[in-house]
């Protein structure tokens, strides 16, 4: 099941898929989600970054609480059987906010993150094609530590340990239509960025 959540962040999103089984607008992503056309099958949030009236079927959660309103929508797709969940809205506002939310990719490996031009992934160890992105670099960071494997690419590596404090897999290009990479011990974060 594909779901589609919108969160709010400041970032202009150009276009929505429209290809998924199920749509949660997150807070102040709620009208994004109109703007596009789109209605959403489950609205959530505290509403504090929401202007004008809260649509009367939201399920609202108080402002304080443990639990940020992307995680309560995600708990949610979750609970609805999501197999794949398209994060809108989360990357490009607070840093702090930001890095939250990348951090939730480790709950919740279903998940994947877009914003203008950049894609977030977290994958653990096994085998991924990454299929060429014109106009986009390829780079690999690692959550915490990782050993990987990446052939197809300007800059391969074989079995290579990689670490959070150097930038070794920043900004790498495709040579073949598609990149293979193994990641041999770890989780990677698996970004495309457009150039």
């Amino acid at each position: 099941m594909r779901v589609l959540i919108v969160a709010a962040s400041p970032e202009p999103i150009s276009a929505l898929p429209r290809d998924v089984d199920y749509i949660i607008g997150v807070d102040g992503g709620y009208p994004l989600l109109l703007e596009h056309g789109m209605e959403p099958d489950l609205i959530v949030g505290d509403f504090d970054s929401f202007t004008g009236d809260v649509p009367v079927d939201a399920v609202r959660y108080p402002t304080e609480k443990d639990v940020t309103d992307l995680e309560i929508a995600l708990e949610a797709a979750s609970g609805y059987g999501a197999t794949e969940m398209l994060v809108y809205g989360a990357l490009g506002g607070r840093l702090d906010m930001t890095l939250g939310n990348i951090g939730l990719l480790e709950a919740y490996p279903e998940m994947r993150l877009f914003t203008s031009g950049q894609t977030v992934r977290l994958v653990g160890v096994g085998r991924y094609d990454i299929p060429r992105q014109d106009d986009h670099y390829l780079s690999l960071v690692p959550w915490k530590q990782a050993t990987v494997s990446i052939r197809g690419v300007k800059y391969p590596l074989d079995r290579h340990d990689i670490v959070s404090h150097e930038a070794l897999t920043i900004s790498n290009e495709w040579n073949d239509e598609v990149a293979e990479l193994i990641v041999h011990e770890g989780n990677v974060l698996v970004l495309t960025i457009k150039k």
